[in-house]
């Protein structure tokens, strides 16, 4: 009787072991909405550091980045401004550096700065209205990749109307301004997206100090 319990408890173990190691071979599946979640995570993400990128590479904004300012105004302090620097702000540099290409100029630039605000507003309202849960650590990422992006995007847009502002042509000015008016609108969907991802990290915030 020992014996045939001994062995009924041993096939039981080994059936246990047999089970728990089939389980931990298999890939975890991941929902479609957390799957996409991520992908959005990822786009939101990368895209911030192009917007980024591109607005100070390309000089689109009315002010130097703050490592550049830092250098710029350090080195008036001790050298003093010359007349070609008073002269040379960004938005001239811009103008004449286009010369009579400069609303085809315009209208280029300004539609790939539309196209990654809108990516970059898609992946975050697309965040923020994720069914599946959100960690406070991630949320906090993509909050700030978010309004990274945004801050980028108003420098911009700023310059941008400065530019037009530099227009003589009516046509030209009224062949551009339906772009302005879409940036315009993604900027501001890109900032209501965001309120949505700081809200959503507040109750993240929230549902972990309950918790704790």
């Amino acid at each position: 009787m020992h014996s045939f319990v001994r062995a009924l408890g041993l096939g039981i173990v080994l059936s246990a072991c047999i089970l728990s190691s089939g389980c931990a071979s298999q890939p975890i599946a991941l929902g479609a909405d957390t799957q996409a979640g991520m992908a959005a995570e990822t786009q939101l993400r990368t895209q911030s550091q192009t917007v980024n990128a591109l607005v100070d590479d390309e000089g689109w904004s009315l002010s130097a980045a703050p490592a550049a300012a830092a250098r710029a105004f350090f080195g008036r302090l001790i050298n003093g401004a010359s007349d070609e620097e008073a002269a040379a702000d960004p938005v001239s540099v811009y103008v004449d550096a286009q010369g009579d290409a400069m609303v085809q100029a315009l209208n280029s630039d300004l539609g790939r700065l539309i196209g990654l605000t809108r990516a970059i507003a898609d992946a975050a309202e697309d965040i923020a209205g994720a069914e599946h849960t959100l960690g406070q650590a991630s949320l906090t990422q993509d909050l700030a990749s978010a309004e990274s992006a945004l801050g980028a995007v108003r420098r911009a847009q700023d310059f941008f109307i400065a530019v037009s502002d530099r227009l003589d042509d009516a046509d030209a000015i009224s062949g551009h301004e339906p772009s302005l008016q879409t940036l315009d609108a993604e900027k501001t969907r890109l900032a209501n997206a965001a309120d949505a991802l700081a809200q959503r990290r507040w109750a993240a915030h929230s549902n972990l100090g309950l918790a704790s």
